[in-house]
């Protein structure tokens, strides 16, 4: 029976109802809910500095690439020590960076040059930590549990996706700006605190450091690049996240032309985007197999970029809302399954170095493809290069199914 047909409701309840993994999910779905608001805020007040998508871009860019440096560097970190630490740790940075932005843009000192370089800062350690927040679902769970775990966690963050924007856009109209940093630098803290309180149930086995840090590092990247499986889906990842995930980054322009208030419509937008990353979260574990998780990472990358076609023709707010959900799920299918076959394909030994490939590839693409989407659609309008980036997702994904629909993934046998 494949890992995804377990009990479904049974082992959701079991997971949630209590224990180390039910209060590490709780806490950090609250810290994901503060980024998210937090996110949103900083779209927003670059968008008021600037009404250019170029600098959406790169404040996405900011953001997302550091994890080209310091995201292999954190994924040896937890190969070497415990992710749980490197997690408070990281946690507490992000603490301190929430309220230094709140004390800025309390006093009117933040400007879009301060804003940039803060959020490159805030990438770094996010960068740096990412490994150990995904390694660390290995330690409260036990193996069969860890695609549901997987599901779990990408539910929270797309629940903060829902849940965060609109808050984000109620306390901006309603209140002040300022208030989203205090929130985030709030719920941060409480995070680590609970990150404090919590004992993984299994440790991870750690490697000594024999090599140096930069072999240690490119055995991670060999691993993957001669891992044909891996290497595949990795690389449609990829695609997908230049070509597809990118598009997010382009909402607050969208919600500018089709919205009179760009606070609500960009809220309307992120929100249904995440109410579909969430449906994904707790629907597919009932049809996704573990076996055949290469063919249906494939597909639902093909859907996908059906979906972008359809969200960039769209001519209402309504219809931009629906496409973004459809969008929001098919991408999120993607990206559990993706994470689940890094998880249960790589050997403990080095499993937060092929993690940290993956969140190199999962956080590093949107922000690549954002950069090329603002500086083409400063030129040729939204329109243009959205349809370019669907088609081409289509084009890969079609060319792909031949290979991917006679793989099989089965873990235990390797």
């Amino acid at each position: 029976m494949s890992l995804f047909r377990s009990p479904l409701k049974s082992r959701l309840v079991r997971l949630l109802a209590g224990g180390q993994f039910a209060a590490y999910t709780a806490g950090n779905c609250l810290s994901l809910l503060g980024t998210w608001m937090q996110r949103i805020a900083c779209s927003l007040l670059v968008w008021d500095m600037t009404h250019s998508p170029l600098w959406l871009g790169i404040l996405a860019a900011a953001d997302l690439l550091p994890t080209v440096l310091i995201g292999p560097i954190g994924g040896l970190a937890v190969d070497r020590w415990d992710a749980l630490k490197i997690n408070r740790l990281c946690q507490f940075g992000l603490a301190a960076i929430a309220a230094l932005m709140t004390a800025l843009i309390y006093l009117d000192l933040l400007n879009l040059g301060l804003l940039i370089s803060i959020i490159a800062i805030q990438g770094c350690v996010i960068a740096l930590g990412q490994p150990a927040r995904m390694t660390i679902v290995q330690e409260l769970v036990p193996r069969d549990d860890v695609p549901m775990a997987v599901a779990i966690n990408s539910m929270n963050v797309n629940l903060a996706r829902l849940v965060g924007p609109a808050l984000a856009g109620l306390m901006i109209v309603m209140v002040d700006v300022s208030l989203v940093f205090l929130f985030n630098t709030v719920v941060t803290c409480l995070f680590v605190v609970v990150l404090q309180r919590i004992a993984p149930q299994q440790r991870t086995s750690k490697t000594r450091a024999s090599k140096s840090v930069t072999a240690e590092i490119m055995e991670g990247f060999g691993y993957v690049i001669s891992n044909p499986g891996m290497r595949l889906m990795l690389a449609l990842l990829l695609a997908g996240g230049v070509l597809i995930r990118a598009i997010a980054e382009m909402l607050p322009a969208f919600a500018a032309n089709l919205s009179s208030v760009p606070a609500t419509g960009l809220a309307v937008l992120t929100s249904s985007m995440a109410f579909g990353s969430v449906i994904a979260g707790l629907t597919m574990n009932a049809y996704v197999s573990t076996v055949r998780l290469p063919f249906q990472i494939t597909v639902a990358w093909a859907m996908s970029a059906c979906a972008a076609g359809c969200f960039i023709l769209a001519d209402t707010i309504l219809t931009l809302a629906i496409f973004a959900m459809l969008m929001g799920y098919l991408t999120s299918v993607s990206m559990i399954a993706t994470q689940t076959y890094v998880q249960l394909g790589a050997p403990p030994s080095i499993r937060g170095r092929a993690l940290s490939v993956h969140g190199l590839v999962f956080r590093a693409s949107p922000s690549l493809g954002a950069v090329v989407l603002g500086l083409s659609s400063d030129v040729l309008g939204l329109r243009v290069p959205i349809i370019c980036s669907a088609a081409a997702m289509l084009i890969v994904t079609l060319a792909l199914l031949p290979k991917v629909s006679r793989m099989e993934f089965r873990p235990d046998e390797s």
